[in-house]
This record gives C-alpha cells, sequence and structure tokens, in this order.
C-alpha cells in the first residue's frame, strides 16, 4: 500500500505532509527542494510523480486513524510509538528502493518508456514480425525508437541487447529480474501489469510499482556503467542530465563562478534579483560543492552562527529569530546559511 511507504517517510521530529507531497511529485520550488534536504528525502523528489493529492491525503488520514502518525500542530505530523514499531515491521519485509536518486540524473519515466519500446521493436524483428501493436502510440517517442532502430539494425542486434540484457538481469536478485523480465512486451510475450506480477510474487500492486520505479533506476545505473558503443547505452544517452539543477539556474551559477555580482546577472539576463538568488539557492541544495562561504562571507557567516549557537537543529530555525537580532539582513542569507550547515552535516 501507498501508506506503508508513506509511513517512513515520516519520523518522531514533525515534518509538514504537503511538504513531502510536493518533493515526492517534484515541484521544484526552493521551500519544496530545502524539505527535502532537511528532511532526508531529496532522493525521492519526482519519484512519485502522478501521485494524486487525494491519494496522499488519504494516505495520512489513515495512518493518522491506525495510531501511527499524529498531529503536533495544524500543518505537521509525526510518527508514534506504534508508528515507530510499524515502521520497524515494515523494513523487515516491505521492498525498499535503493536506487531513486536517478531521478535526480536522468529522465527516469521517459527513457523508461522508450527503452521497453526498443526492446519490443528488436523482439519483433528479430522474429521478423512486422504486425504488432506497438507499446505507445507516443509519436515522439516512436519517432526517437525509429532513428535508434535505423542506426543500429543488423543481424547481431537481437544478441547484443540479449546480451545486455541478461549481463543486467544477473546482477539483481531472482524476485527483481522476474519483475524487469516479465515486465518487458516482445514477439508473442504481452508484459505483465502489476496486479498480474502482484498475484504471481505475493506482493501488493504498489509495491510492485515501487520495484518497476527502482529496477529502471537500477538499469539506468548499469547502463551508465557501460561502454557508450553499445545500443543501449547509446539510447539512454539523450536522457542523461547533466546535474540534478535545472538549467536555468545552472546558468546563473555558472554566470556568479565568472565574477559576475548577483545585480549583474540579473540585469544582464533581465531576470528579478529574486529569481537570480533562487537559482543560487536551488543550485546550492543540489550541487553539495556550491562555495555558499564564499556567497556568504564570513561576516554573514559569524554572525548567523552566533545567533543560532545553541540550537542545532537546524530545521527549527526560523528568520524571525535573525530578524530580531538583524533587523536589515534579508532572507536569502539566512536560508543559504542554513543550507549550508544542512551540508555540512551531512
Amino acid at each position: 500500500m501507498f501508506a506503508d511507504y508513506l509511513l517512513l517517510l515520516f519520523t518522531t521530529a514533525p515534518r509538514r505532509p504537503k511538504a513531502l507531497f510536493n518533493v515526492l511529485r517534484g515541484k521544484r520550488t526552493v521551500s519544496t527542494l530545502f524539505a527535502g534536504l532537511t528532511t532526508g528525502t531529496l532522493a525521492y523528489l519526482d519519484s512519485w510523480h502522478g501521485v494524486p493529492l487525494t491519494t496522499f491525503e488519504a494516505a495520512t488520514q489513515q495512518l493518522q486513524s491506525a495510531g501511527w502518525l499524529e498531529a503536533t500542530q495544524p500543518g505537521y505530523l509525526r510518527v508514534t510509538a506504534a508508528g515507530v514499531t510499524e515502521q520497524n515491521r515494515l523494513r523487515k519485509g516491505l521492498y525498499l528502493p535503493t536506487a531513486f536518486e536517478q531521478f535526480q540524473q536522468a529522465d527516469v519515466r521517459q527513457f523508461t518508456a522508450i527503452s521497453q519500446l526498443a526492446l519490443q521493436v528488436v523482439s519483433e524483428a528479430v522474429h521478423q514480425e512486422r504486425r504488432y501493436y506497438p507499446l505507445t502510440t507516443d509519436q515522439h517517442i516512436q519517432w526517437q525508437v525509429k532513428n535508434w532502430f535505423r542506426q543500429w539494425q543488423g543481424p547481431t542486434l537481437g544478441q547484443q541487447i540479449y546480451d545486455e540484457l541478461t549481463a543486467f538481469l544477473q546482477t539483481l536478485s531472482d524476485e527483481a529480474a522476474a519483475v524487469f523480465a516479465q515486465s518487458l512486451t516482445g514477439f508473442g510475450l504481452p508484459g505483465l501489469t502489476d496486479q498480474q506480477l502482484a498475484t504471481q510474487l505475493d506482493r501488493s500492486p504498489v509495491t510492485i510499482l515501487v520495484m518497476r520505479k527502482d529496477l529502471s533506476c537500477h538499469w539506468i545505473a548499469w547502463l551508465k556503467q557501460q561502454p557508450t558503443a553499445t545500443p543501449l547505452s547509446a539510447l539512454l544517452q539523450p536522457f542523461l542530465k547533466a546535474n540534478p539543477v535545472s538549467s536555468s539556474a545552472w546558468q546563473t551559477f555558472q554566470d556568479y563562478l565568472t565574477g559576475q555580482s548577483l545585480t549583474e546577472i540579473a540585469q544582464r539576463r533581465r531576470l528579478k534579483l529574486s529569481t537570480v538568488r533562487e537559482h543560487l539557492l536551488e543550485t546550492s541544495i543540489l550541487w553539495p560543492d556550491f562555495p555558499a562561504a564564499q556567497l556568504l562571507t564570513p561576516t554573514r557567516i559569524a554572525q548567523l552562527s552566533t545567533i543560532f549557537a545553541d540550537n542545532p537543529v537546524i530545521e527549527t530555525w526560523q528568520f524571525k529569530t535573525v530578524q530580531a537580532e538583524l533587523p536589515t539582513m534579508d532572507f536569502f542569507w539566512f536560508r543559504l546559511y542554513q543550507i549550508m550547515r544542512c551540508h555540512d552535516a551531512a
């Protein structure tokens, strides 16, 4: 059940469920990214892209009704003692994803759709079958697969694909390999649905869904380690991200590294200064090597360190505490300092 996976994202420290929802569906505002950073859930960013808010809210309500989550104040939930016991039970039997960080390193959803169609096309071609229903009617995906197939088609393509698939499947457990292989569609073999696999493996359909997502991520991670001259590795290349930061934010960061001031960057790129600052905050969250201390300056670091010297719990810091001591300091510096300290503590 989705609620089982959701419960594991909460702790005995209060967390905002709406912030977790935004992390799961991939909302890339600074506040959402910061919530992911402080709660240790950034690896789940965009991993449940299509989950409806109603499903999420129903799951949190279910967990509260079961006595595993409780509200501490409006908009905040934490795990109860009974919830901790349930979390420990779930961790022993639930399939837990281990490669979701690939969502920040590649377009997992697009590559999953394209690679599945590519495997279907090759399977049908090996058996000289030209009349079949493609997995997707998305014309852009079909166009990309056609171009790839024209480039790589030949008498050895089927064997190359088989060898790559076999090598990957050998890195998985028997159950994971079964889910991955039996999800594929090929000549005379329709891929099994989540419900069919759940029945076969005595798992819930939601667990199968999580396994599929995680296996797609493992598939990408494995292909990234292979020579780019192989057919499937070549298919992956257009879907890899140079870094997890948005292109606009990354450009702002590169401009900053050339020595331009934030005001100069805003003027040259015709952006609001607040937008430039948001770009840098996004980069500082997702790029641990961001030179936050350089941007903050030793003076601001000393000031903020003094204010929060007696409170080591970074996520509980509030800007109003800074305003009381330094009324002219901008929120940007406070948030950047928090992010720097989070990375330092990691």
